[in-house]
């Protein structure tokens, strides 16, 4: 009879194939004892049987059988086949049809008879209940694991696993630590990816980085040293921190921030004040224009004006751009060199945030109680929503008031002696957020033919500023 062997392993992390170079060989003697010809081995090495929907050697075997190259099939045991009876019928149809003979180390299973089949079945179903018993000891592990806050899979990147612990991986993690800088400075995650690709420092699984990874990595919980369990945050981890909780909330909240452009969208805006400065007739937002095209009368010859920013609404107000820019950052780098600027803008209350989050976490724990009430009938429906409505409440003023408490994280780097240089330095989503949180910038109307004034931009500076 022409055979094939099916050989299975579920993990080979090693890549060595040892497992299934011994079930290939425990099957060759068992071909061999019955005087089967082995025309092909199937391997489907570092595969689940539960778990992968494409198991390229299987449905190739399958293809096989159905096209008559083969006529018996040997593997190591039923389970290395198929964990599913929905997969084993569909072996024992394939039996029916074109008179399949399967055998294993242990014997052979006689798909021809109702007895064969039902022994067959028989060890399907017992297969399928290994692997349910199997998965909940593992959910049972993983769960403890979590709950010591220990970690679990591969160490990501940023770090490297020393008896059992993830620690920070010099090298990797001072580049996750510059990432969130810049990224919490307004830099865009392509232009971060962009510099790190061309500097060549190697991504977490290929040489090239990319805007997806990088978000990912910037917003995973355990580079602050927290446990994730099934999707959500259940406490301190094992893990040694790269940055701190307050850092990682404030990645968080930039990143998942609806109003924040796509990178599929394009750039950021080009221009300091474009849509943030305002019109002094009408209040309209004042944008970047092009300048335009002026006759000399006397020659005749024509010269582009400087760009300026224009309202966008009535259109009446116009002032050069680069005089106003330069109004506008000399005024700000000023603010941030006074003596009390560093102090000013690096105020930040830990103890606050810290009640917040405990705050948090005890509504968290409230709304997983009034769940299980409800799935319990202690409570009904209407008793649910009100509870949950206003526990959500509490929580969205918590979550404000942690927010207030963190620092400015664009003043808090710009302020000091050193401003003026530190300016120059930072991306232009910097400076604008600088502009954001500092002043509100209003052009005055001036009149047509007058000269630059600077006292025609007016600086309104916000509250604590």
């Amino acid at each position: 009879m022409r055979a094939g062997i099916y050989v299975r392993i579920s993990k080979d992390t090693e890549g060595t194939e040892l497992g299934v170079t011994r079930q290939r060989e425990d099957c060759e003697r068992v071909a061999a004892t019955r005087g089967w010809e082995v025309v092909q081995v199937y391997s489907d090495n570092d595969v689940s049987a539960t778990r992968s929907k494409s198991r390229p050697a299987y449905e190739r075997m399958v293809r096989d059988i159905r096209s008559g190259h083969l006529e018996a099939v040997v593997v190591w045991a039923v389970d290395r086949l198929t964990r599913t009876p929905r997969e084993l019928e569909d072996i024992i149809d394939l039996a029916d049809r074109h008179g399949l003979t399967l055998a294993n180390v242990s014997g052979t299973i006689d798909l021809e008879t109702p007895e064969g089949r039902a022994m067959a079945r028989q060890m399907g179903v017992f297969a399928r209940l290994e692997v349910e018993n199997q998965a909940r000891r593992l959910k049972r592990k993983f769960q403890e694991k979590a709950e010591k806050g220990e970690p679990h899979g591969y160490p990501p990147y940023g770090y490297v696993r020393v008896d059992g612990r993830d620690v920070p991986n010099d090298f990797q993690a001072n580049i996750v630590r510059e990432c969130a800088r810049r990224v919490l400075a307004r830099e865009s995650l392509r232009s971060v990816v962009t510099d790190l690709n061309k500097r060549g420092e190697p991504g977490p699984k290929s040489d090239q980085w990319n805007t997806t990874i990088l978000r990912q990595i910037l917003m995973r919980p355990s580079n602050a040293g927290l446990r994730v369990h099934r999707g959500k945050v259940i406490g301190k981890a094992t893990t040694e921190p790269i940055i701190d909780e307050d850092t990682h909330a404030q990645l968080v909240a930039l990143l998942t921030d609806p109003s924040r452009r796509d990178n599929h969208d394009g750039p950021t805006p080009k221009y300091l004040l474009s849509g943030l400065a305002l019109c002094g007739r009408c209040g309209g937002r004042m944008r970047r224009t092009v300048g335009r095209y002026v006759e000399n009368p006397s020659t005749g010859a024509t010269k582009r004006q400087p760009a300026a920013y224009q309202c966008s609404n009535c259109f009446r107000v116009r002032r050069q751009q680069e005089l106003v820019d330069q109004v506008v950052e000399g005024v700000i780098v000023a603010r941030l060199s006074a003596s009390d600027a560093a102090e000013l803008f690096s105020a930040g209350d830990s103890k606050v945030a810290d009640a917040c989050r405990q705050e948090i976490a005890g509504i968290e724990a409230k709304l997983d109680v009034v769940a299980d009430q409800f799935a319990a009938d202690e409570i009904d429906a209407n008793q649910l929503k009100r509870i949950t409505a206003r526990l959500r409440d509490q929580r969205r003023d918590a979550e404000r008031r942690r927010e207030a408490s963190k620092p400015r994280t664009v003043l808090t780097e710009l302020a000091g002696p050193q401003a003026a240089e530190r300016w120059k330095q930072i991306p232009l989503g910097a400076k604008r957020e600088a502009v954001e949180l500092l002043m509100t910038v209003t052009i005055l109307p001036s009149g047509p033919g007058k000269r630059f004034d600077p006292d025609q931009i007016v600086i309104d500076w916000k509250t604590g500023t």
